[in-house]
Protein backbone atom coordinates (compact mmCIF):
# COMPACT_ATOMS: atom_id res chain seq x y z
CA UNK A 1 0.00 0.00 0.00
CA UNK A 2 1.50 3.15 -0.33
CA UNK A 3 1.72 5.98 1.83
CA UNK A 4 0.15 9.06 1.16
CA UNK A 5 2.74 12.15 1.99
CA UNK A 6 1.28 13.48 4.65
CA UNK A 7 1.91 10.06 6.38
CA UNK A 8 5.27 9.26 5.53
CA UNK A 9 6.12 13.11 6.38
CA UNK A 10 4.33 11.49 10.07
CA UNK A 11 5.93 8.76 9.99
CA UNK A 12 9.54 10.13 9.73
CA UNK A 13 8.89 12.70 12.32
CA UNK A 14 8.10 10.04 15.15
CA UNK A 15 11.19 8.05 13.81
CA UNK A 16 13.62 10.56 13.88
CA UNK A 17 11.90 12.22 17.34
CA UNK A 18 12.41 9.22 19.42
CA UNK A 19 15.54 8.48 17.61
CA UNK A 20 17.37 11.36 18.11
CA UNK A 21 15.85 11.54 21.68
CA UNK A 22 17.40 7.80 22.41
CA UNK A 23 20.68 9.04 21.51
CA UNK A 24 20.36 12.34 23.13
CA UNK A 25 19.09 9.40 26.38
CA UNK A 26 21.74 6.99 26.40
CA UNK A 27 24.83 9.14 25.76
CA UNK A 28 25.23 10.64 28.95
CA UNK A 29 24.90 7.56 30.92
CA UNK A 30 27.61 5.55 28.77
CA UNK A 31 29.79 8.59 29.54
CA UNK A 32 29.30 9.16 33.11
CA UNK A 33 27.82 6.07 34.62
CA UNK A 34 28.39 2.30 34.40
CA UNK A 35 24.86 1.51 33.73
CA UNK A 36 25.10 1.79 30.30
CA UNK A 37 23.47 -1.99 29.30
CA UNK A 38 20.45 -0.94 32.00
CA UNK A 39 20.15 2.78 30.66
CA UNK A 40 20.39 1.02 27.13
CA UNK A 41 17.65 -1.71 27.38
CA UNK A 42 15.48 0.87 28.99
CA UNK A 43 15.57 3.83 26.11
CA UNK A 44 14.92 1.65 23.89
CA UNK A 45 11.95 0.28 25.37
CA UNK A 46 10.97 3.83 25.43
CA UNK A 47 11.80 4.88 21.97
CA UNK A 48 10.01 1.69 20.49
CA UNK A 49 6.61 2.30 23.09
CA UNK A 50 6.72 5.96 22.47
CA UNK A 51 6.80 5.65 18.42
CA UNK A 52 3.99 3.82 18.88
CA UNK A 53 2.22 5.69 21.22
CA UNK A 54 2.98 8.89 19.07
CA UNK A 55 0.97 7.37 16.95
CA UNK A 56 -2.20 7.30 18.50
CA UNK A 57 -1.45 10.96 19.53
CA UNK A 58 -1.30 11.70 15.25
CA UNK A 59 -4.64 9.71 14.85
CA UNK A 60 -6.61 12.15 17.77
CA UNK A 61 -5.11 15.04 15.87
CA UNK A 62 -6.12 14.27 12.42
CA UNK A 63 -9.74 13.10 13.48
CA UNK A 64 -10.41 16.18 14.77
CA UNK A 65 -8.62 18.25 12.29
CA UNK A 66 -11.41 19.96 10.80
CA UNK A 67 -13.47 20.79 13.94
CA UNK A 68 -13.10 23.97 16.36
CA UNK A 69 -9.46 25.60 17.69
CA UNK A 70 -11.37 24.39 21.48
CA UNK A 71 -12.17 20.45 20.37
CA UNK A 72 -8.84 20.28 18.41
CA UNK A 73 -6.72 21.54 21.48
CA UNK A 74 -8.63 19.59 23.70
CA UNK A 75 -8.38 16.70 21.89
CA UNK A 76 -4.67 16.54 21.57
CA UNK A 77 -4.44 17.31 25.30
CA UNK A 78 -5.92 14.50 26.21
CA UNK A 79 -3.88 12.40 23.87
CA UNK A 80 -0.50 13.74 24.76
CA UNK A 81 -1.52 13.02 28.66
CA UNK A 82 -3.42 9.75 28.23
CA UNK A 83 0.13 8.74 25.62
CA UNK A 84 2.83 9.91 28.60
CA UNK A 85 1.10 8.59 31.00
CA UNK A 86 0.71 5.39 29.11
CA UNK A 87 4.48 5.45 28.76
CA UNK A 88 5.51 6.29 32.11
CA UNK A 89 3.29 3.11 33.40
CA UNK A 90 5.16 0.68 30.73
CA UNK A 91 8.54 2.24 31.10
CA UNK A 92 8.07 1.93 35.00
CA UNK A 93 6.74 -1.55 34.77
CA UNK A 94 9.45 -3.05 32.15
CA UNK A 95 12.08 -1.07 34.10
CA UNK A 96 12.00 -3.44 37.37
CA UNK A 97 11.73 -6.43 34.94
CA UNK A 98 14.59 -5.46 33.37
CA UNK A 99 16.68 -3.90 36.45
CA UNK A 100 16.27 -7.67 37.95
CA UNK A 101 18.33 -9.12 34.70
CA UNK A 102 21.29 -6.50 34.30
CA UNK A 103 21.72 -5.15 37.69
CA UNK A 104 20.41 -5.41 41.08
CA UNK A 105 17.23 -4.54 42.25
CA UNK A 106 18.25 -2.04 44.79
CA UNK A 107 20.14 -0.33 41.92
CA UNK A 108 16.50 0.29 40.05
CA UNK A 109 14.00 3.50 40.99
CA UNK A 110 11.22 2.94 42.72
CA UNK A 111 8.35 2.22 40.81
CA UNK A 112 6.29 5.66 41.53
CA UNK A 113 9.17 7.96 41.52
CA UNK A 114 10.39 6.41 37.78
CA UNK A 115 6.47 6.75 36.54
CA UNK A 116 6.27 10.25 38.15
CA UNK A 117 9.22 11.07 36.50
CA UNK A 118 9.09 9.64 33.09
CA UNK A 119 5.46 10.92 32.55
CA UNK A 120 7.14 15.32 33.51
CA UNK A 121 9.97 14.50 31.13
CA UNK A 122 7.64 12.34 28.09
CA UNK A 123 4.78 15.00 28.08
CA UNK A 124 6.80 17.58 27.17
CA UNK A 125 8.10 15.38 23.94
CA UNK A 126 4.60 13.63 22.71
CA UNK A 127 3.17 17.88 23.48
CA UNK A 128 5.55 18.98 20.74
CA UNK A 129 4.60 16.24 18.21
CA UNK A 130 1.22 16.74 18.61
CA UNK A 131 2.20 20.78 17.72
CA UNK A 132 3.97 19.27 14.61
CA UNK A 133 1.16 17.28 13.70
CA UNK A 134 -1.09 20.22 14.26
CA UNK A 135 0.82 21.66 11.94
CA UNK A 136 1.09 19.28 9.03
CA UNK A 137 -2.64 18.59 9.30
CA UNK A 138 -3.67 22.27 9.06
CA UNK A 139 -1.32 22.80 5.72
CA UNK A 140 -3.25 19.10 4.64
CA UNK A 141 -6.37 21.19 5.39
CA UNK A 142 -5.72 24.74 3.76
CA UNK A 143 -4.44 22.94 0.66
CA UNK A 144 -7.61 20.62 0.66
CA UNK A 145 -10.05 23.15 0.75
CA UNK A 146 -7.96 25.28 -1.75
CA UNK A 147 -8.76 22.43 -4.02
CA UNK A 148 -12.09 22.08 -3.54
CA UNK A 149 -12.81 26.17 -4.23
CA UNK A 150 -10.84 25.08 -7.38
CA UNK A 151 -12.95 22.44 -8.11
CA UNK A 152 -16.23 24.32 -7.14
CA UNK A 153 -15.12 27.31 -9.09
CA UNK A 154 -14.46 24.60 -12.38
CA UNK A 155 -18.00 23.48 -11.53
CA UNK A 156 -19.61 26.65 -11.22
CA UNK A 157 -17.62 27.99 -14.13
CA UNK A 158 -18.84 24.57 -16.42
CA UNK A 159 -22.10 25.84 -15.36
CA UNK A 160 -22.21 29.18 -15.86
CA UNK A 161 -20.79 28.47 -19.34
CA UNK A 162 -23.67 25.64 -19.99
CA UNK A 163 -25.94 27.94 -18.58
CA UNK A 164 -24.72 31.06 -20.88
CA UNK A 165 -24.82 28.41 -23.69
CA UNK A 166 -28.47 27.59 -23.03
CA UNK A 167 -29.39 31.11 -23.30
CA UNK A 168 -27.88 32.07 -26.24
CA UNK A 169 -29.21 29.00 -28.01
CA UNK A 170 -32.80 30.09 -26.56
CA UNK A 171 -32.17 33.56 -28.05
CA UNK A 172 -30.91 32.35 -31.53
CA UNK A 173 -34.00 30.00 -31.56
CA UNK A 174 -36.00 33.12 -30.58
CA UNK A 175 -35.05 34.39 -33.89
CA UNK A 176 -36.42 31.44 -36.21
CA UNK A 177 -40.01 31.36 -35.78
CA UNK A 178 -40.24 35.31 -35.93
CA UNK A 179 -38.22 35.27 -38.84
CA UNK A 180 -40.27 32.59 -40.54
CA UNK A 181 -43.65 34.33 -39.63
CA UNK A 182 -42.25 37.56 -41.12
CA UNK A 183 -41.20 35.58 -44.68
CA UNK A 184 -43.98 33.23 -44.55
CA UNK A 185 -46.34 36.39 -44.23
CA UNK A 186 -44.64 38.15 -47.10
CA UNK A 187 -45.50 34.50 -49.79
CA UNK A 188 -48.96 34.87 -47.70
CA UNK A 189 -49.35 38.46 -49.11
CA UNK A 190 -47.96 37.42 -52.49
CA UNK A 191 -50.48 34.21 -52.81
CA UNK A 192 -53.30 36.77 -51.89
CA UNK A 193 -52.64 38.82 -54.80
CA UNK A 194 -52.05 36.11 -56.79
CA UNK A 195 -48.26 36.42 -57.93
CA UNK A 196 -47.45 33.03 -58.03
CA UNK A 197 -44.01 33.03 -59.54
CA UNK A 198 -42.81 35.33 -56.61
CA UNK A 199 -44.21 33.58 -54.26
CA UNK A 200 -43.04 30.43 -55.46
CA UNK A 201 -39.35 32.15 -55.65
CA UNK A 202 -39.47 33.30 -52.57
CA UNK A 203 -40.34 29.77 -51.19
CA UNK A 204 -37.49 28.57 -52.76
CA UNK A 205 -34.93 30.78 -51.43
CA UNK A 206 -36.44 30.95 -48.08
CA UNK A 207 -35.48 26.66 -48.15
CA UNK A 208 -31.94 27.37 -49.10
CA UNK A 209 -31.86 29.80 -46.72
CA UNK A 210 -33.14 27.96 -43.96
CA UNK A 211 -31.07 24.93 -45.07
CA UNK A 212 -27.97 27.60 -44.65
CA UNK A 213 -28.63 28.81 -41.35
CA UNK A 214 -30.17 26.18 -39.10
CA UNK A 215 -27.41 24.00 -39.74
CA UNK A 216 -25.09 26.50 -37.74
CA UNK A 217 -23.84 26.41 -34.17
CA UNK A 218 -26.77 28.69 -31.94
CA UNK A 219 -23.55 30.07 -30.02
CA UNK A 220 -20.60 29.91 -32.53
CA UNK A 221 -19.35 33.22 -33.70
CA UNK A 222 -18.63 33.54 -37.52
CA UNK A 223 -16.34 34.82 -39.56
CA UNK A 224 -17.94 38.43 -40.48
CA UNK A 225 -17.71 37.59 -44.50
CA UNK A 226 -20.09 34.41 -44.03
CA UNK A 227 -22.90 36.27 -41.95
CA UNK A 228 -22.77 39.03 -44.82
CA UNK A 229 -22.60 36.21 -47.34
CA UNK A 230 -25.95 35.05 -44.91
CA UNK A 231 -27.05 38.01 -45.16
CA UNK A 232 -27.01 38.48 -49.21
CA UNK A 233 -29.21 35.61 -49.01
CA UNK A 234 -32.16 36.58 -46.66
CA UNK A 235 -31.71 40.33 -48.81
CA UNK A 236 -32.24 37.56 -52.30
CA UNK A 237 -35.86 36.37 -50.71
CA UNK A 238 -36.95 40.22 -49.80
CA UNK A 239 -36.17 41.49 -53.78
CA UNK A 240 -38.61 38.58 -54.60
CA UNK A 241 -40.66 40.26 -52.79
CA UNK A 242 -39.94 44.51 -52.91
CA UNK A 243 -38.42 44.43 -56.71
CA UNK A 244 -36.58 47.32 -57.45
CA UNK A 245 -37.91 49.05 -54.11
CA UNK A 246 -35.09 47.48 -52.18
CA UNK A 247 -31.36 48.80 -53.05
CA UNK A 248 -28.63 47.33 -50.54
CA UNK A 249 -25.42 48.31 -49.88
CA UNK A 250 -22.62 46.89 -48.11
CA UNK A 251 -19.28 48.23 -47.20
CA UNK A 252 -16.56 46.15 -45.33
CA UNK A 253 -12.73 46.83 -45.75
CA UNK A 254 -11.32 43.24 -46.82
CA UNK A 255 -9.29 43.44 -43.28
CA UNK A 256 -12.05 42.60 -41.35
CA UNK A 257 -13.33 39.82 -43.14
CA UNK A 258 -12.02 37.38 -40.83
CA UNK A 259 -13.28 39.47 -37.55
CA UNK A 260 -15.72 37.71 -35.72
CA UNK A 261 -19.30 37.59 -35.33
CA UNK A 262 -22.20 35.95 -33.01
CA UNK A 263 -24.08 33.77 -36.09
CA UNK A 264 -26.95 35.92 -36.62
CA UNK A 265 -26.77 38.84 -35.43
CA UNK A 266 -27.11 41.28 -38.26
CA UNK A 267 -30.52 39.71 -39.86
CA UNK A 268 -32.64 40.91 -37.10
CA UNK A 269 -31.39 44.35 -38.01
CA UNK A 270 -32.03 44.30 -41.68
CA UNK A 271 -35.75 42.87 -41.30
CA UNK A 272 -36.61 45.38 -38.80
CA UNK A 273 -35.17 47.92 -41.99
CA UNK A 274 -37.48 46.20 -44.01
CA UNK A 275 -40.62 45.81 -41.94
CA UNK A 276 -40.49 49.14 -40.66
CA UNK A 277 -38.77 51.31 -43.45
CA UNK A 278 -39.09 49.66 -46.78
CA UNK A 279 -42.91 47.61 -46.23
CA UNK A 280 -44.83 51.00 -45.26
CA UNK A 281 -43.00 53.17 -48.15
CA UNK A 282 -44.29 53.23 -51.62
CA UNK A 283 -40.60 54.94 -52.47
CA UNK A 284 -37.39 52.82 -52.80
CA UNK A 285 -35.55 52.22 -49.71
CA UNK A 286 -31.82 52.17 -49.48
CA UNK A 287 -30.36 49.60 -46.53
CA UNK A 288 -26.57 50.40 -45.96
CA UNK A 289 -24.46 47.54 -43.47
CA UNK A 290 -21.44 48.85 -43.19
CA UNK A 291 -18.23 47.52 -40.82
CA UNK A 292 -16.06 49.53 -39.45
CA UNK A 293 -13.18 49.39 -36.08
CA UNK A 294 -12.56 52.02 -33.11
CA UNK A 295 -9.77 50.84 -31.24
CA UNK A 296 -9.78 47.24 -30.00
CA UNK A 297 -14.12 47.57 -31.33
CA UNK A 298 -15.81 46.18 -34.21
CA UNK A 299 -18.65 48.22 -35.20
CA UNK A 300 -21.29 46.97 -37.40
CA UNK A 301 -24.40 49.12 -38.72
CA UNK A 302 -27.33 48.65 -40.43
CA UNK A 303 -29.18 51.90 -40.92
CA UNK A 304 -31.84 53.19 -43.84
CA UNK A 305 -33.38 56.12 -45.25
CA UNK A 306 -37.18 55.01 -45.20
CA UNK A 307 -39.78 57.91 -44.48
CA UNK A 308 -42.60 55.98 -43.30
CA UNK A 309 -44.79 58.28 -41.45
CA UNK A 310 -45.81 58.22 -37.41
CA UNK A 311 -48.14 55.07 -37.44
CA UNK A 312 -45.59 53.03 -38.78
CA UNK A 313 -42.84 54.27 -36.52
CA UNK A 314 -41.24 51.79 -34.75
CA UNK A 315 -40.62 51.00 -31.09
CA UNK A 316 -37.36 49.72 -30.50
CA UNK A 317 -38.07 47.31 -28.06
CA UNK A 318 -38.59 44.29 -30.59
CA UNK A 319 -37.85 40.67 -30.93
CA UNK A 320 -35.04 41.44 -33.06
CA UNK A 321 -33.37 44.49 -31.17
CA UNK A 322 -34.08 43.22 -27.16
CA UNK A 323 -32.76 39.79 -28.88
CA UNK A 324 -29.58 41.42 -29.85
CA UNK A 325 -28.75 43.36 -27.16
CA UNK A 326 -29.46 40.55 -24.87
CA UNK A 327 -27.10 38.34 -26.81
CA UNK A 328 -24.49 40.31 -26.60
CA UNK A 329 -24.58 41.33 -23.15
CA UNK A 330 -24.39 37.43 -22.89
CA UNK A 331 -21.02 37.31 -25.22
CA UNK A 332 -19.36 40.33 -24.45
CA UNK A 333 -20.72 41.78 -21.23
CA UNK A 334 -20.07 45.36 -20.62
CA UNK A 335 -18.09 45.24 -23.43
CA UNK A 336 -21.18 44.58 -26.25
CA UNK A 337 -23.86 46.36 -26.88
CA UNK A 338 -26.51 47.85 -29.48
CA UNK A 339 -27.30 51.24 -29.72
CA UNK A 340 -30.40 52.77 -31.94
CA UNK A 341 -31.00 55.49 -33.35
CA UNK A 342 -33.88 57.02 -34.69
CA UNK A 343 -33.33 59.98 -37.21
CA UNK A 344 -35.33 62.60 -39.53
CA UNK A 345 -34.65 60.25 -42.53
CA UNK A 346 -34.58 56.68 -41.50
CA UNK A 347 -33.30 54.84 -38.58
CA UNK A 348 -29.97 53.28 -37.71
CA UNK A 349 -28.87 50.64 -35.62
CA UNK A 350 -25.35 49.76 -34.17
CA UNK A 351 -23.94 46.93 -32.63
CA UNK A 352 -20.36 47.25 -30.93
CA UNK A 353 -18.10 44.07 -29.67
CA UNK A 354 -14.42 43.41 -29.11
CA UNK A 355 -12.36 42.99 -32.13
CA UNK A 356 -11.60 39.16 -32.31
CA UNK A 357 -10.09 37.76 -35.70
CA UNK A 358 -9.82 34.17 -36.61
CA UNK A 359 -6.42 33.52 -38.00
CA UNK A 360 -5.93 29.88 -39.49
CA UNK A 361 -8.84 28.51 -37.45
CA UNK A 362 -7.61 29.64 -34.22
CA UNK A 363 -8.94 33.04 -32.51
CA UNK A 364 -7.05 35.61 -31.82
Amino acid sequence: MTLKPEHYQTLILIAATWILSGILYIIPYHVFSGAGVYVTLSVINICVMGALLSGGVYWAVRRTRRHSALVRLAAMGAAVCLASGMLALIDATTGEWIGRLVVSPQQSAPFALRATNNFIALIWQFALLGAAFTVIEANLVTRERELELAVAREAASRAEAAASAASLAALRYQLNPHFLFNTLNAISSLIVIKDYGAADAMLAKLSEFLRATLSAEPDALLLLEDELATLQHYLEIESVRFGDRLAVEFVCPPELNNALVPNFLLQPLVENAIKYALAPSATPVTIRVEASTQGEMLVVSVEDDGTADEKHARPGTGVGIANIRQRLETLYGAAGGLETLKRERGFVATARLPLRRSIAGAVA
